[in-house]
Formats: C-alpha cells, sequence, structure tokens
C-alpha cells in the first residue's frame, strides 16, 4: 500500500512538470522559427522593396499573409506581384508547435501602435485580429 500511495505522490509531481516543460518547449520552438521567419522576411524585402503579401515596404496600408507557406508571401516560391525575387528565402514553412500557420501583419496592434510582425497566434490558437497575451512574435520595424 506504500508504494502505490508513493508511485501514486510522484506520478501527482511528475505529470504536471512534464506539460509545463512541453508547453516551454514548444513556445522555444516557436520564438526559433520567428526569428528565422523574420531573416528571410527581411531579405525578401531587401530584394524587391516588398513585405510578403506584395505590400511595398514604405506602404502604409495593412496587408496580412496568414500562411507564410502560401505563394503571394514570396519565402518559398514567389507570384509575378515581386520584382528582383532572388529567392526561395526558405526551403520550406512548417507549421507552428500547435499545427497552425504561422502569419505575417503589417498593422499588429501592440501598445496601441501598428507595428510589423511575424508571429504565431500561440497555444490558445485564437487568431487573426485577436491580440491576446499569449501570441509570439517577432518585431520587423524596429
Amino acid at each position: 500500500m506504500a508504494v502505490v500511495a508513493i508511485v501514486g505522490t510522484l506520478t501527482a509531481i511528475a505529470v504536471p512538470a512534464i506539460g509545463r516543460i512541453r508547453k516551454e518547449s514548444q513556445i522555444k520552438e516557436a520564438e526559433i522559427q520567428l526569428e528565422l521567419f523574420a531573416h528571410a522576411i527581411k531579405r525578401l524585402q531587401r530584394d524587391t522593396g516588398m513585405w510578403p503579401g506584395g505590400a511595398h515596404r514604405t506602404g502604409t496600408a495593412g496587408v496580412e499573409v496568414w500562411d507564410l507557406s502560401a505563394a503571394d508571401a514570396g519565402l518559398v516560391q514567389a507570384d509575378s506581384d515581386y520584382p528582383d525575387w532572388a529567392g526561395a528565402y526558405m526551403r520550406d514553412v512548417p507549421l507552428d508547435p500547435w499545427g497552425e500557420p504561422y502569419f505575417f501583419d503589417q498593422d499588429y496592434f501592440i501598445g496601441g501602435r501598428a507595428r510589423v510582425v511575424v508571429g504565431t497566434f500561440g497555444p490558445n490558437r485564437k487568431g487573426r485580429n485577436v491580440y491576446d497575451s499569449d501570441n509570439i512574435y517577432v518585431l520587423l520595424d524596429d
């Protein structure tokens, strides 16, 4: 009986710790991927003068690309909207650790100010134009 109690206690301690470690590793994986996307997007912008989605770098219109693997994103392949395209800037574009596409947003609101970001909706997967605290992103206009 004592052995069963000890095993139960150890299990009760270990299971939450494993879940926490898994969540932390997923967040770290997303952060690493986002840094790679940021570098690829900056190379795309340098070569073409455009952001993913075909928006000019100097434009003020908000452009969102909800799936960076799409041709209009310009990272893996490009449609005719990208002059001087010298990619591919990435071999492929994986899904985030929660199985969702990464996004690019030219007017992502942070502290009431529109910023240019590449990001993921994070563990809760709440998406488009939902600026909640579990979104993970990298600024591209700093």
